[in-house]
Protein backbone atom coordinates (compact mmCIF):
# COMPACT_ATOMS: atom_id res chain seq x y z
CA UNK A 1 0.00 0.00 0.00
CA UNK A 2 1.45 3.61 -0.75
CA UNK A 3 2.36 5.56 2.44
CA UNK A 4 -0.09 8.32 0.82
CA UNK A 5 -3.00 5.49 1.30
CA UNK A 6 -2.11 4.52 4.71
CA UNK A 7 -1.81 8.28 6.00
CA UNK A 8 -5.26 8.61 4.54
CA UNK A 9 -6.97 5.43 6.76
CA UNK A 10 -4.56 7.54 9.59
CA UNK A 11 -6.55 10.39 9.07
CA UNK A 12 -10.09 8.40 8.64
CA UNK A 13 -9.77 6.41 11.79
CA UNK A 14 -8.66 9.21 13.86
CA UNK A 15 -11.77 11.36 12.90
CA UNK A 16 -14.17 8.74 12.64
CA UNK A 17 -13.33 7.75 16.30
CA UNK A 18 -13.31 11.68 17.89
CA UNK A 19 -16.49 12.41 15.87
CA UNK A 20 -18.44 9.28 17.05
CA UNK A 21 -17.19 8.77 20.48
CA UNK A 22 -16.24 5.67 20.08
CA UNK A 23 -16.76 2.46 18.10
CA UNK A 24 -16.71 -1.27 18.09
CA UNK A 25 -13.99 -2.48 15.36
CA UNK A 26 -16.85 -4.26 13.03
CA UNK A 27 -18.67 -0.85 12.98
CA UNK A 28 -15.33 1.24 12.18
CA UNK A 29 -15.00 -1.48 9.29
CA UNK A 30 -18.86 -1.38 8.05
CA UNK A 31 -18.16 2.62 7.83
CA UNK A 32 -15.13 2.48 6.02
CA UNK A 33 -16.63 -0.04 3.20
CA UNK A 34 -19.24 2.71 2.88
CA UNK A 35 -16.13 5.27 1.78
CA UNK A 36 -14.46 5.55 -1.39
CA UNK A 37 -11.42 5.48 -0.45
CA UNK A 38 -12.08 1.68 0.90
CA UNK A 39 -12.28 0.26 -2.53
CA UNK A 40 -14.61 -2.90 -1.37
CA UNK A 41 -12.26 -3.78 0.89
CA UNK A 42 -12.15 -3.81 4.96
CA UNK A 43 -9.61 -3.11 7.03
CA UNK A 44 -7.64 -6.32 8.41
CA UNK A 45 -7.36 -5.91 12.48
CA UNK A 46 -3.53 -6.67 12.38
CA UNK A 47 -3.13 -3.43 9.82
CA UNK A 48 -5.52 -1.41 12.27
CA UNK A 49 -3.48 -2.52 15.37
CA UNK A 50 -0.41 -1.04 13.77
CA UNK A 51 -2.33 1.85 12.45
CA UNK A 52 -3.40 2.93 15.89
CA UNK A 53 -0.13 2.44 17.63
CA UNK A 54 1.39 5.05 14.56
CA UNK A 55 -1.58 7.25 14.79
CA UNK A 56 -0.29 7.86 19.01
CA UNK A 57 3.38 7.73 17.80
CA UNK A 58 2.87 10.65 14.86
CA UNK A 59 0.16 12.78 16.33
CA UNK A 60 -0.23 11.78 20.08
CA UNK A 61 -3.27 10.89 20.35
CA UNK A 62 -4.71 7.41 22.06
CA UNK A 63 -6.60 5.35 21.30
CA UNK A 64 -7.65 2.91 23.64
CA UNK A 65 -9.48 -0.65 24.01
CA UNK A 66 -12.74 -1.50 25.89
CA UNK A 67 -12.72 -5.22 25.40
CA UNK A 68 -15.91 -5.36 27.70
CA UNK A 69 -18.93 -5.47 25.07
CA UNK A 70 -16.96 -6.25 21.70
CA UNK A 71 -13.46 -4.82 21.26
CA UNK A 72 -14.86 -1.31 21.48
CA UNK A 73 -12.15 1.17 20.48
CA UNK A 74 -12.36 5.05 21.55
CA UNK A 75 -10.05 8.06 22.00
CA UNK A 76 -8.81 8.36 25.73
CA UNK A 77 -7.71 11.64 25.53
CA UNK A 78 -10.70 13.21 24.62
CA UNK A 79 -11.33 15.49 26.95
CA UNK A 80 -7.66 16.79 26.93
CA UNK A 81 -7.58 17.45 22.97
CA UNK A 82 -11.09 19.53 23.23
CA UNK A 83 -9.06 22.08 26.09
CA UNK A 84 -5.96 21.95 23.78
CA UNK A 85 -6.20 24.63 21.06
CA UNK A 86 -3.24 23.21 19.00
CA UNK A 87 -4.66 19.32 19.28
CA UNK A 88 -8.21 20.74 18.59
CA UNK A 89 -7.15 22.75 15.50
CA UNK A 90 -5.52 19.73 14.11
CA UNK A 91 -8.53 17.15 14.89
CA UNK A 92 -10.91 19.85 12.78
CA UNK A 93 -8.24 19.93 9.98
CA UNK A 94 -7.77 16.20 10.07
CA UNK A 95 -12.04 15.90 10.23
CA UNK A 96 -12.09 18.31 6.93
CA UNK A 97 -9.55 16.43 5.38
CA UNK A 98 -10.98 13.07 6.09
CA UNK A 99 -14.51 14.21 4.56
CA UNK A 100 -12.73 15.80 1.12
CA UNK A 101 -11.03 12.49 1.17
CA UNK A 102 -14.42 10.65 1.44
CA UNK A 103 -15.89 12.91 -1.16
CA UNK A 104 -13.08 12.88 -4.13
CA UNK A 105 -15.92 12.18 -6.82
CA UNK A 106 -17.43 15.55 -5.65
CA UNK A 107 -13.95 17.77 -6.28
CA UNK A 108 -15.19 19.32 -8.94
CA UNK A 109 -18.33 20.85 -6.58
CA UNK A 110 -15.85 21.66 -3.49
CA UNK A 111 -14.48 25.55 -3.97
CA UNK A 112 -11.52 25.73 -1.39
CA UNK A 113 -9.57 29.06 -0.51
CA UNK A 114 -6.40 29.92 -1.79
CA UNK A 115 -3.95 30.48 0.36
CA UNK A 116 -1.01 32.53 0.07
CA UNK A 117 2.92 31.87 -0.20
CA UNK A 118 5.16 31.64 3.16
CA UNK A 119 3.90 27.69 3.84
CA UNK A 120 7.46 26.59 2.93
CA UNK A 121 8.56 28.31 6.09
CA UNK A 122 6.79 26.50 8.85
CA UNK A 123 9.18 23.83 8.68
CA UNK A 124 12.62 25.75 9.43
CA UNK A 125 10.77 27.62 11.62
CA UNK A 126 9.06 25.31 14.10
CA UNK A 127 12.68 23.00 13.33
CA UNK A 128 14.53 26.49 15.19
CA UNK A 129 11.64 26.88 17.52
CA UNK A 130 12.37 23.57 19.11
CA UNK A 131 16.05 24.20 19.21
CA UNK A 132 15.53 27.74 20.29
CA UNK A 133 17.81 28.58 17.58
CA UNK A 134 18.41 32.04 15.91
CA UNK A 135 16.41 32.48 12.29
CA UNK A 136 18.16 34.28 9.20
CA UNK A 137 15.88 36.16 8.01
CA UNK A 138 15.61 38.55 4.35
CA UNK A 139 11.85 40.04 4.68
CA UNK A 140 10.43 43.08 2.75
CA UNK A 141 7.42 44.72 4.05
CA UNK A 142 4.65 46.34 2.01
CA UNK A 143 5.72 49.95 0.89
CA UNK A 144 9.35 49.70 0.55
CA UNK A 145 11.23 49.04 -2.03
CA UNK A 146 13.61 46.42 -0.91
CA UNK A 147 13.98 44.03 1.57
CA UNK A 148 16.14 43.48 4.79
CA UNK A 149 18.28 40.83 6.33
CA UNK A 150 17.86 40.68 10.32
CA UNK A 151 18.60 37.62 12.68
CA UNK A 152 15.65 36.89 14.79
CA UNK A 153 14.58 35.13 17.68
CA UNK A 154 11.56 32.72 16.92
CA UNK A 155 9.23 32.98 19.41
CA UNK A 156 5.37 31.40 18.34
CA UNK A 157 3.26 31.05 15.34
CA UNK A 158 -0.04 32.15 14.56
CA UNK A 159 -3.07 31.93 11.64
CA UNK A 160 -5.22 34.77 11.16
CA UNK A 161 -7.32 35.01 7.96
CA UNK A 162 -5.86 32.22 5.70
CA UNK A 163 -2.25 33.46 6.80
CA UNK A 164 0.64 32.27 9.14
CA UNK A 165 2.58 34.86 11.36
CA UNK A 166 5.93 34.74 13.01
CA UNK A 167 6.52 36.12 16.91
CA UNK A 168 10.03 37.09 17.00
CA UNK A 169 12.59 39.10 19.04
CA UNK A 170 14.16 41.22 16.53
CA UNK A 171 17.39 43.30 17.46
CA UNK A 172 17.25 46.95 19.35
CA UNK A 173 13.61 46.11 19.98
CA UNK A 174 12.32 45.78 23.43
CA UNK A 175 8.96 43.68 22.44
CA UNK A 176 8.63 41.09 19.98
CA UNK A 177 7.51 42.01 16.28
CA UNK A 178 4.62 40.08 13.59
CA UNK A 179 6.03 39.23 10.65
CA UNK A 180 4.15 37.81 7.84
CA UNK A 181 5.48 34.62 6.91
CA UNK A 182 4.20 35.56 2.86
CA UNK A 183 6.80 38.58 3.39
CA UNK A 184 9.53 36.69 3.68
CA UNK A 185 12.56 36.75 0.75
CA UNK A 186 14.69 33.95 2.18
CA UNK A 187 15.01 32.16 5.83
CA UNK A 188 17.17 29.97 6.89
CA UNK A 189 18.28 28.31 10.60
CA UNK A 190 21.47 29.46 12.04
CA UNK A 191 23.39 27.36 14.90
CA UNK A 192 23.54 30.33 17.39
CA UNK A 193 21.26 29.41 20.31
CA UNK A 194 19.22 31.95 22.12
CA UNK A 195 17.10 32.15 25.16
CA UNK A 196 13.74 31.64 24.91
CA UNK A 197 11.66 33.70 27.90
CA UNK A 198 10.13 31.63 30.36
CA UNK A 199 7.65 33.83 30.81
CA UNK A 200 6.21 34.43 27.22
CA UNK A 201 2.99 32.86 26.79
CA UNK A 202 1.77 33.51 22.84
CA UNK A 203 -2.10 33.61 24.32
CA UNK A 204 -1.19 36.63 26.46
CA UNK A 205 0.72 38.57 23.83
CA UNK A 206 -2.49 38.45 21.51
CA UNK A 207 -4.95 38.37 24.35
CA UNK A 208 -6.17 41.94 24.07
CA UNK A 209 -6.12 42.42 20.73
CA UNK A 210 -7.61 41.17 17.24
CA UNK A 211 -5.88 39.88 14.53
CA UNK A 212 -1.81 39.48 14.60
CA UNK A 213 -0.95 43.01 15.37
CA UNK A 214 -0.60 43.47 18.94
CA UNK A 215 -0.57 47.32 19.42
CA UNK A 216 1.74 47.14 22.22
CA UNK A 217 1.58 51.13 22.21
CA UNK A 218 -1.93 51.01 23.20
CA UNK A 219 -4.21 49.83 26.51
CA UNK A 220 -6.50 47.70 25.94
CA UNK A 221 -9.61 49.49 26.42
CA UNK A 222 -13.65 48.86 26.38
CA UNK A 223 -15.37 49.32 23.37
CA UNK A 224 -19.10 49.29 22.36
CA UNK A 225 -19.87 48.43 19.20
CA UNK A 226 -23.76 48.23 17.79
CA UNK A 227 -24.45 46.15 15.30
CA UNK A 228 -27.16 46.72 12.82
CA UNK A 229 -29.66 43.74 11.58
CA UNK A 230 -28.92 41.38 10.13
CA UNK A 231 -25.15 41.80 10.70
CA UNK A 232 -25.93 41.36 14.19
CA UNK A 233 -26.24 38.02 14.23
CA UNK A 234 -23.00 37.38 12.94
CA UNK A 235 -21.29 38.73 15.70
CA UNK A 236 -23.32 36.39 17.97
CA UNK A 237 -22.91 33.13 16.00
CA UNK A 238 -19.10 33.96 14.91
CA UNK A 239 -17.33 36.18 17.98
CA UNK A 240 -14.49 38.37 16.71
CA UNK A 241 -12.72 38.55 19.89
CA UNK A 242 -13.42 36.51 22.89
CA UNK A 243 -13.97 39.68 25.43
CA UNK A 244 -17.11 39.88 23.15
CA UNK A 245 -20.31 40.44 25.40
CA UNK A 246 -24.20 41.36 24.01
CA UNK A 247 -25.32 44.35 26.43
CA UNK A 248 -28.74 45.28 24.57
CA UNK A 249 -30.34 43.66 22.28
CA UNK A 250 -33.55 45.23 19.85
CA UNK A 251 -35.17 44.06 16.62
CA UNK A 252 -33.25 46.24 14.82
CA UNK A 253 -29.53 46.64 16.29
CA UNK A 254 -27.50 44.92 19.01
CA UNK A 255 -24.62 46.81 21.08
CA UNK A 256 -21.45 44.39 21.97
CA UNK A 257 -18.65 45.16 24.13
CA UNK A 258 -15.25 44.61 23.63
CA UNK A 259 -12.07 44.61 25.89
CA UNK A 260 -9.45 45.13 23.39
CA UNK A 261 -6.22 47.54 22.13
CA UNK A 262 -8.22 49.55 19.01
CA UNK A 263 -5.53 47.67 16.65
CA UNK A 264 -5.38 48.21 13.11
CA UNK A 265 -6.56 45.49 12.22
CA UNK A 266 -9.46 45.66 14.52
CA UNK A 267 -10.29 48.97 12.65
CA UNK A 268 -10.17 47.58 9.40
CA UNK A 269 -12.67 44.65 10.96
CA UNK A 270 -14.91 47.52 11.60
CA UNK A 271 -14.66 49.03 8.43
CA UNK A 272 -15.11 46.51 6.09
CA UNK A 273 -18.58 46.44 7.88
CA UNK A 274 -19.03 50.40 7.99
CA UNK A 275 -22.91 50.10 6.96
CA UNK A 276 -23.77 47.66 9.38
CA UNK A 277 -21.66 48.82 12.61
CA UNK A 278 -21.50 51.86 14.56
CA UNK A 279 -18.82 52.65 17.45
CA UNK A 280 -20.41 53.88 20.49
CA UNK A 281 -17.69 53.98 22.84
CA UNK A 282 -14.85 55.29 23.67
CA UNK A 283 -15.46 58.72 22.09
CA UNK A 284 -11.99 58.97 20.81
CA UNK A 285 -12.05 56.03 18.81
CA UNK A 286 -15.59 56.82 17.88
CA UNK A 287 -13.88 60.00 16.14
CA UNK A 288 -10.90 58.14 14.96
CA UNK A 289 -13.65 56.21 12.46
CA UNK A 290 -15.76 58.74 11.47
CA UNK A 291 -12.67 60.71 10.71
CA UNK A 292 -11.66 57.48 7.98
CA UNK A 293 -15.10 57.28 7.62
CA UNK A 294 -15.06 60.78 5.77
CA UNK A 295 -11.82 60.34 4.33
CA UNK A 296 -13.38 57.26 2.30
CA UNK A 297 -16.09 59.52 1.07
CA UNK A 298 -14.30 62.20 0.08
CA UNK A 299 -12.50 59.82 -2.13
CA UNK A 300 -16.01 59.56 -4.26
CA UNK A 301 -16.70 62.48 -4.24
CA UNK A 302 -14.05 64.11 -5.98
CA UNK A 303 -14.21 60.94 -8.46
CA UNK A 304 -17.76 61.56 -9.44
CA UNK A 305 -16.41 65.39 -9.87
CA UNK A 306 -13.93 64.29 -12.53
Amino acid sequence: MKIADIFKQYIWITDTLYRTGGLTFQELNERWMKTEMSGGLPIPRTTFIRHKEDIENMFGICIECQRKGGYFYYIENNDFMRNNHLQEWMLDSLSISSMLMESSSLQDRIVLENIPMGKEYLQPIINAMKQDHKLLMTYHKFGQREGYTIQIEPYAIKVFKQRWYLVAMSPKRETPSVYALDRIEHLEETEESFHFPEDFDAEAFFRDCYGVLSGTGDKAQRIVVRAYAPYMNYLRTLPLHHSQKEVLSTDEYADFEFYLRPTFDFRQELLAQAHDVEVLQPAKFREEMKETLEKMLSRYQIKKEE
